[in-house]
């Protein structure tokens, strides 16, 4: 690397040359033992090769390179220098430490980068401005465009395939670990508490809601209704082992007995509006869609309360909870 001695304002002392690439040095180091000092980009490019040192052949490690001293890096800090490109115009003269930066961005550099002043918006080097055209540019980065959104569809399509495997496999463990259960009680036991345990870690993300028509309640959904129930369930985040679960429990068939017919809900309305229900994606046909968790509902009772969750389905009347706003006091 190295400060070009040709741009170097005045005389250069000859210990502020680099024996390397001979131009004034640039970020200085030097050996502990011979202190003969050298760029660190040369000396490290050097060291690769050789464990010498250039100038004595002395013997040199890393461990042996040191910052210069503050003596040599006063003067080094005393030099002026001119922009490379003051043959095109620009005038500055520059402490060492700024050379490399305002180089980087000087404006009579035909590498730096501008805005087309033609309107395409597009960032091209100075000296190809000249032949920049904006039509062909703005063909070459849609054409990029399309085939990397072309590459993203490709491997999301193997995700899909692999989520969709592996759910496959989920569904076929839980068939095994049910089977498991249902023979053992302990295991039911011990089960049971973690089912409820992550639904109730997926549910604390759901957004709470307000039932204001018990009445729009879709008791009997068909099986169409079904398939969107869990297509729901699953974009919300359920647990995966637990979805058949509650699929299934968005029928009245499955619900607790002070929900199973018309006539007992009709008996309990006064009580439902007390159930604490979460919100999930409302079913592609706009309709929206509750979960009731059993964590959430320990305070119903018993006939109402669900062992584990249920889903309801209703024609409207369903809007997510406004939480509100915390007093100056809570705040604080």
């Amino acid at each position: 690397m190295g400060f070009d001695l040709n741009c170097i304002v005045g005389n250069v002392d000859e210990e502020l040359i680099c024996p390397i690439c001979t131009d004034v040095l640039e970020e200085p180091v030097q050996s502990s033992e011979c202190e003969h000092a050298f760029c660190r980009a040369c000396i490290d490019k050097w060291m690769i090769q050789k464990q010498i040192c250039p100038v004595d052949r002395s013997g040199l490690l890393n461990s042996h390179l040191v910052p210069v001293s503050r003596l040599m890096r006063n003067m080094l800090s005393r030099l002026k220098i001119k922009c490379i490109f003051s043959q095109s115009g620009c005038s500055q003269m520059l402490a060492l430490e700024e050379f490399r930066t305002h180089v980087a961005a000087c404006e009579h550099n035909p590498k730096v980068v501008v805005e087309c002043s033609k309107g395409c918006g597009m960032k091209v080097p100075k000296d190809e401005m000249s032949r920049h055209n904006c039509v062909f540019e703005l063909r070459e980065l849609v054409e990029k465009l399309v085939k990397e959104v072309s590459d993203l569809k490709l491997k999301n399509a193997d995700m899909e395939e692999q989520n969709s495997s592996q759910r496959r496999e989920m569904e076929l463990f839980q068939y095994y670990i049910a089977a498991l259960r249902s023979t053992n009680p302990m295991l039911r036991n011990i089960g049971e508490q973690l089912d409820r345990f992550s639904l109730m870690q997926w549910g604390n993300g759901l957004r709470l809601a307000t039932v204001h028509t018990w009445g729009s309640l879709i008791s009997t959904p068909d099986n169409p209704m079904h398939l969107m129930v869990r297509d729901v369930l699953r974009e919300s985040g359920c647990p995966m082992h637990m979805l058949n679960m509650l699929v299934d429990r968005c029928h009245e068939d499955r619900w607790p007995e002070g929900l199973m017919t018309l006539d007992d809900r009709r008996e309990n309305q006064h009580l439902m509006s007390q159930y604490v229900t979460r919100l999930v994606p409302g079913l592609v046909t706009g309709k929206p869609c509750v979960v009731v968790l059993g964590g959430d509902n320990t305070h119903m009772p018993e006939n109402l309360r669900p062992i584990l969750g249920l889903v309801m389905i209703f024609v409207d009347g369903v809007n997510e909870m406004v939480q509100p706003p915390l007093s100056d006091i809570e705040f604080m």
